[in-house]
């Protein structure tokens, strides 16, 4: 068996957080401290969900997801539950999220 000499340990953890946060798990399975997924009002391709006006995110480019999240959280943000979402959301995990639906094939 191979053991990381203990001496690595801290370098490992610091190439770990220097990959940042994965866009997909949070966009399918929220980032557990607070900001819920995307599939739940989006669908789970975001295709979207006209019955509830969830648009679709599939394809969006990241600029406008990134601006439609701090639009969200700020005062002029009156969705309740976009707001908690983009609130809960670290700058760095709503350009993993954004950088991550930009990549689908854009959806109808």
């Amino acid at each position: 068996m191979h053991r990381i000499p203990i001496l690595l340990l801290p370098l490992f953890a610091l190439l770990v957080a220097a990959a940042g946060p994965d866009g997909s798990l949070i966009a399918h399975d929220g980032n557990g401290h607070g900001a819920s997924a995307c599939t739940i009002c989006h669908g789970q391709n975001f295709q979207g969900n006209s019955a509830i006006h969830a648009p679709p995110l599939a394809g969006l480019p990241a600029t406008t997801v990134l601006a439609r999240l701090a639009h969200f959280a700020g005062p002029k943000g009156h969705n309740a539950m976009m707001r908690q979402v983009a609130t809960d959301l670290s700058p760095t995990e709503r350009r993993a999220v954004a950088t991550y639906l930009a990549s689908l094939p854009r959806r109808q």
